[in-house]
């Protein structure tokens, strides 16, 4: 079905990876995209013939009230930002921000990769997310403005919670780059002499348009570190004891 959307929205179906076991995610249960407000009127007929149950907006509240949803009847639409911690509030993310060089570039991917990995803990969006899969609210779409970052990470916890592998936990995250390939493409070029002298930009500016590996490898990494195990993550933060996520695999694997 994604194949009917603008790859610039960035939308996918989860449904098809296979697990560590050997299983399958079923497919129209778990959306991914960037945010429903970028999408024209044939998208969004596309999208009702879905069946949305639930979206879930990870954008800010000015966020929203700057570029508000289109209202699809009957779908249940939640809001709760997932860049609810206080790292988020030193770094600037305007596209100046972005093209910093030299010390200062180095500084702010230092700070975008603290900020990347504290996502998954203590978030109650995430909380919120979860929750909902938890009481079958599917199928869910997830987005945020462009359906990379929060929605990026968030789709890593997903993709955990129902047993799929870092590598290929780590093809869907960079999958984005794919979609947003033109974007990625025209912010290098029209900054390759300051990438040749800086070549830390290149990172910074690919991060701006796309994602990095470095951020979606060092998120799990954290996980791993400060958990040791999915399944204690998932105890820890949300309260999935082994029972609950073996319930959960059952209900939306085949």
């Amino acid at each position: 079905m994604q194949e009917t959307f603008n790859k610039q929205l960035n939308f996918r179906d989860l449904g098809g990876y296979v697990t560590k076991d050997g299983r399958m995610i079923k497919p129209g249960i778990f959306y991914r995209s960037g945010g429903i407000f970028l999408f024209n009127e044939q998208e969004l007929e596309r999208l009702k013939a879905l069946k949305i149950h639930t979206i879930f907006d990870l954008r800010t509240k000015e966020e929203i009230e700057e570029r508000p949803n289109p209202v699809i009847p009957g779908v249940n639409y939640i809001q709760f930002s997932g860049v609810m911690n206080e790292l988020g509030e030193e770094i600037d993310f305007s596209p100046t921000g972005m093209r910093q060089i030299g010390g200062d570039g180095f500084e702010q991917l230092r700070k975008l990769q603290d900020y990347y990995c504290e996502i998954p803990f203590h978030n109650k969006a995430m909380k919120l997310f979860f929750e909902q899969i938890k009481e079958g609210n599917v199928p869910i779409l997830f987005h945020c403005a462009s359906g990379k970052d929060r929605t990026g990470v968030t789709a890593i916890l997903l993709l955990l919670l129902l047993g799929v592998d870092d590598q290929t936990i780590m093809e869907d995250y960079m999958l984005s780059n794919k979609y947003l390939e033109d974007n990625i493409e025209r912010e290098l070029m029209e900054n390759k002499e300051i990438i040749e002298k800086h070549p830390e930009a290149k990172e910074l500016l690919t991060m701006m348009m796309g994602v990095s590996a470095n951020i979606g490898e060092t998120v799990i990494k954290t996980i791993y570190e400060r958990s040791k195990t999915v399944e204690q993550y998932f105890l820890e933060e949300y309260g999935f004891d082994e029972e609950m996520i073996h319930n959960i695999r059952n209900k939306y694997l085949y």
